[in-house]
C-alpha cells in the first residue's frame, strides 16, 4: 500500500462490518424510541421485532461457513434459507411512510433500516455461497445463489401481502404453502404482489452482484 502502509487484517475489517450494522441498526431504533408522536409505537415497534429477525440469517451464515461436517450444512442451511427473507423485507417498511412534520425522521428511520436489511442479506449470501462453492464447486454455488433470490423474493411477498412469517413455517407450514402454491400458481391474478416479488428479485440479486463485483476491486488495487 502506498506509504507503507499495511492492510488492514480480515478480523479487524469483519469487527468493522459487524459495528457497521449494529450502528445503522441503532440508529434506526433511537430514531423510534426518541419520536415525539409516538415512541416505538406502529410501525416502529414492529421495524424493530424485523431487525431482529434480519440478524439472524447472519448468525446462521456464520454457522453454515464454519460447521465442519457436511451433514450439518442442510439443517443449518434451511434454517437460514426460512429467515433470511426477513433481511430485505425491511426494504418493503418503507410502504408505512408518513406525509407530516417528522417526514425526514422517518424516511432516515425506514431508510436506515432498509439498508441494514439488504446488507445483511448479500453478506450472509456472500458466506454461504462461498462454502458452497469450497464444497460443491462454482456452478452449485451460483445455482444455489440464483434459487435463493427467488424463494427469497417469494418469501417477502407472502409475509408482505399474506402476513406469515418464518415461525408460521414451524407452526402453520401447511397453511402457508398452500397460500404460496395458489399465488405461484396464479401470478397473474395477484399483480401488485407479483410485481414486488419481481422487483425484490432484480434488486436482491443486483445488491449482492455489486458485492461480488466489489471484491474484485479490492483485489485489483492489492495487486497492483
Amino acid at each position: 500500500m502506498p506509504g507503507g502502509m499495511p492492510a488492514p487484517s480480515p478480523d479487524l475489517r469483519i469487527l468493522v462490518l459487524l459495528a457497521a450494522l449494529a450502528g445503522t441498526t441503532a440508529l434506526t431504533v433511537v430514531l423510534g424510541v426518541t419520536d415525539p408522536a409516538a415512541p416505538l409505537s406502529y410501525p416502529s415497534l414492529f421495524m424493530v421485532w424485523n431487525l431482529f429477525l434480519a440478524w439472524i440469517p447472519l448468525v446462521l451464515a456464520v454457522v453454515f461457513a464454519e460447521v465442519r461436517r457436511r451433514i450439518w450444512l442442510i439443517p443449518v442451511g434451511i434454517a437460514w434459507l426460512a429467515f433470511l427473507p426477513n433481511a430485505p423485507y425491511l426494504v418493503t417498511d418503507l410502504v408505512h411512510l408518513r406525509h407530516g412534520y417528522d417526514l425526514w425522521r422517518h424516511v432516515l428511520q425506514y431508510g436506515f433500516a432498509a439498508w441494514t436489511g439488504i446488507i445483511l442479506a448479500v453478506v450472509s449470501m456472500r458466506m454461504v455461497h462461498r462454502r458452497l462453492t469450497a464444497e460443491f464447486g462454482r456452478a452449485v454455488g451460483w445455482a444455489a445463489i440464483a434459487a435463493t433470490v427467488a424463494l427469497c423474493a417469494i418469501g417477502v411477498v407472502i409475509g408482505r401481502f399474506q402476513r406469515w412469517n418464518s415461525w408460521d413455517l414451524v407452526n402453520r407450514p401447511e397453511a402457508v404453502v398452500a397460500g404460496t402454491l395458489d399465488w405461484v400458481r396464479n401470478p397473474f391474478s395477484y399483480v401488485e404482489s407479483t410485481g414486488v416479488g419481481l422487483a425484490v428479485a432484480a434488486f436482491l440479486a443486483l445488491a449482492y452482484l455489486t458485492m461480488w463485483g466489489y471484491e474484485a476491486v479490492g483485489q485489483a488495487s492489492r495487486r497492483s
